[in-house]
């Protein structure tokens, strides 16, 4: 039933009668007692300021005869605004509309004011609502990145600028198809990294148990444990994103407060099939990156597509190191990437890195801005928020982390990740901060950030496919064009390289629109994760003719031709020319006019050829140094048949010295993605152009012999 709006004056409403009203709270039902108990009335079933979720309010007796009610900021009502029910004989509903949100003095509490009149009589009664109030999050207005009201509890130098979040409490406003309010209710989430720390008062909840018992799966976290490795909180922070607990008077809460989590602990023995049980999982949270080239898991290539299959996203970390360079004999690697502010590092060069239909999550600060360290690329998809590194007495420019669970166990006992921090050292909040860090970040913040948001859309629409996944974040996700985001706007960036004759060069590209009207960039994928806006596209999406189409799983097609690469300077400049598409599954299919879902490239054959050049000579004996500065000044673009162009590896951006002899020893594709395409149109015939720039010669007749483009596509 569509809630009931406020009239300009208070309206008196008759003593009501409702039923109480289950779910939404994630726990709140049994809260402490509020300290401004109301004279009127006695709280029955505690709501939720934040979602609408209504209280149940019991009329005390000497005010059930001859009475009518009001309110000064929500509604009371003798009907349940989720379910339409009537009430009980003694009892109303009372809900806070989102349309109130704000216009209190405090956003996240105010005291109700109710009033009781009869003919005779005037009562009078106060409630406290949201964080003042015994049954709430006491650290909810501190989590920036679900409401930002330019709040600064955390004492650093750059304020969270308002505005920037991701839009959540509208999304909890939404109501399934069950009338229940959208909390992520039931969805489980795994969460793949260190072990999660389920004894801390905001998870022990929503701790789930999947069919298969091993001992990677929920492993306890002793205390032990964190002593020796301060990093083994990271799990327990990561889950804290996701799904703690609202409205059980502690602590904040998770984007999809009301989901249920399951730990599986990383590690060497773990086998990836455990991640696609159906029954098991509705998402992966993935907080992690691999960098080193000469990890070839092919398994993992195996439950990638079977993670597809069973409808299970997996949410990965893009990473960290924009300005780092982490693999074999890095030393040897030239960072002009640093003089010029781009990417150092090319971060296709893994088998998680490339996971076919990861989900690759970039970080966003405070501030609107792509966080320092997160990893760029044209393989990125959406982004998250991961803030900064938090208060620092050093940095001038700090601004905020996030704030989530840390541990149960007390923050001197371990190696605190807040030590020092005036957040931690006011003792007047010590008490409700001790389990919690403000100092979250990373794409590892960023990645959890979105898997709340997919729990969310889960709840919205329980049967949704990967591709409906990715199609609504892409579809929905705030861009530079977006009012209020226009601090996501950077300018593309461009430099004469001596290495290449003094060709102007573009290190990176910036926004732009591709050939299917979607704004993309390497910083930040389609853009910023909408809550609400993916929630409303996930409850409208069998409307939506391309969300409804991505109800199936699309079909395979390979470009074919023979040598279609060819170069006019020895392999220092590349063109290959792919087309020929065929249904990899109905090779007769060779005219289909497809939508581009996925789309990736097989460079395994891109080596380097002799030289008498003594650094391209090395590159080509695989010799560190020379494959160091050859891999930095090489660069991968591709243009679509709608005139997009892809910047895939960058000039400057260096990969694994180990990639070479990688790339040789192995006879399956090295794929290498981009996600620039998404949505644009293909005919079979229709020509891919691929560029490839070195400053060392390349082998072309090795490339010639397996370069091809594997797209991912709906039949039109």
């Amino acid at each position: 039933m569509k809630l009931l709006t406020k009239k300009p004056t208070l309206a008196l409403l008759s003593m009501a009668i409702l039923t109480a009203c289950g779910g939404g709270g994630g726990g709140g039902d049994n809260p402490k007692p509020d300290p401004d108990y109301n004279k009127i009335f006695t709280v029955e079933t505690y709501g939720d300021m934040f979602t609408g979720k209504p209280y149940v309010l019991s009329i005390n007796n000497a005010y059930r005869e001859g009475y009518e009610f009001s309110a000064r900021y929500g509604e009371l009502s003798d009907v349940n605004p989720l379910t339409g029910e009537q009430a009980e004989t003694g009892k109303l509903f009372y809900y806070v509309p989102e349309s109130v949100l704000g216009t209190t003095s405090d956003y996240y509490n105010f005291k109700e004011e109710f009033e009781a009149v009869s003919p005779e009589d005037t009562a009078n009664g106060e409630l406290n609502i949201g964080t003042a109030s015994g049954q709430s999050d006491y650290l909810f207005n501190e989590q920036w990145h679900i409401m930002n009201q330019g709040q600064n509890p955390f004492s650093v130098a750059k304020s969270p600028v308002k505005g920037i979040d991701l839009n959540v409490i509208p999304a909890w406003h939404l109501k399934d198809s069950k009338n229940n309010l959208i909390s992520g209710k039931n969805v489980k989430v795994a969460v793949y990294d260190v072990r999660i720390d389920f004894k801390h008062e905001d998870l022990k909840a929503h701790k789930y148990a999947p069919s298969l018992s091993r001992s990677y799966i929920n492993a306890d976290l002793s205390l032990t444990d964190l002593k020796e490795y301060d990093v083994l909180a990271h799990g327990t922070a990561v889950a804290g994103i996701i799904g703690a607990v609202a409205n059980n008077g502690v602590g904040g809460r998770g984007i999809a407060y009301d989901s249920v989590l399951t730990s599986y602990e990383m590690r060497t023995d773990l086998q990836y099939s455990v991640l696609t049980v159906k029954d098991d999982i509705d998402i992966i949270n993935a907080s992690m990156g691999i960098d080193d080239s000469s990890v070839y898991e092919p398994d993992l290539d195996i439950q990638a597509q079977a993670m597809l299959e069973n409808g299970i996203p997996f949410v990965k970390a893009i990473g960290n190191e924009f300005e780092d360079v982490e693999f074999d004999d890095s030393k040897q690697y030239p960072k002009y990437c640093l003089n010029h502010g781009v990417t150092c590092q090319f971060n296709q060069t893994s088998s998680i890195n490339r996971g076919r239909y990861f989900i690759n999550v970039g970080a966003l600060n405070s501030l609107g801005e792509k966080s320092s360290y997160s990893s760029t690329g044209s393989h990125i998809w959406v982004s998250g928020t991961g803030g900064e590194f938090g208060y620092s007495r050093l940095a001038a420019n700090s601004s905020a982390a996030m704030v989530t669970t840390l541990s149960s166990y007390l923050p001197e006992k371990y190696d605190d990740w807040d030590e020092d921090s005036p957040w931690r050292e006011n003792q007047t909040y010590y008490d409700k901060r001790k389990f919690y860090t403000h100092r979250m970040n990373g794409t590892s913040s960023a990645a959890p950030s979105v898997t709340g948001v997919i729990a969310l859309i889960n709840q919205a629409k329980p049967d949704v496919t990967v591709p409906q996944v990715r199609y609504i974040l892409a579809k929905t996700a705030n861009n530079k064009n977006t009012s209020g985001w226009e601090s996501l706007d950077y300018s593309p960036v461009k430099k004469e390289i001596s290495e290449f004759d003094g060709e102007n060069i573009v290190l990176e590209n910036g926004w732009h629109k591709n050939g299917a009207g979607l704004w993309f960039s390497n910083y930040f994928g389609f853009g910023v994760v909408n809550a609400e806006k993916a929630v409303q596209k996930a409850l409208d999406c069998d409307s939506d003719e391309g969300c409804e189409m991505r109800k199936e799983l699309p079909s395979m097609y390979k470009s074919s031709g023979s040598s279609p690469c060819t170069s006019t300077d020895g392999g220092l400049n590349i063109t290959c020319s792919l087309s020929g598409f065929v249904n990899v599954d109905d090779p007769s299919d060779t005219n289909a006019v497809f939508e581009i879902d996925n789309l990736a490239i097989n460079v395994r054959s891109l080596v380097f050829a002799s030289s008498t050049n003594s650094v391209c000579s090395d590159a080509a004996e695989e010799y560190a140094s020379g494959v160091a500065k050859a891999n930095a000044f090489l660069q991968i673009s591709m243009t679509s048949p709608a005139g997009t162009e892809a910047l895939i590896k960058p000039v400057y951006a260096n990969w694994d010295y180990s990639g070479i002899t990688y790339r040789k020893q192995i006879t399956e594709p090295f794929l290498i993605q981009t996600s620039d395409f998404f949505t644009e149109d293909v005919s079979a015939s229709d020509k891919f152009t691929l560029k490839i720039k070195s400053m060392c010669p390349l082998d072309v007749s090795a490339l010639n012999s397996d370069v091809f483009v594997l797209i991912d596509g709906y039949a039109k």
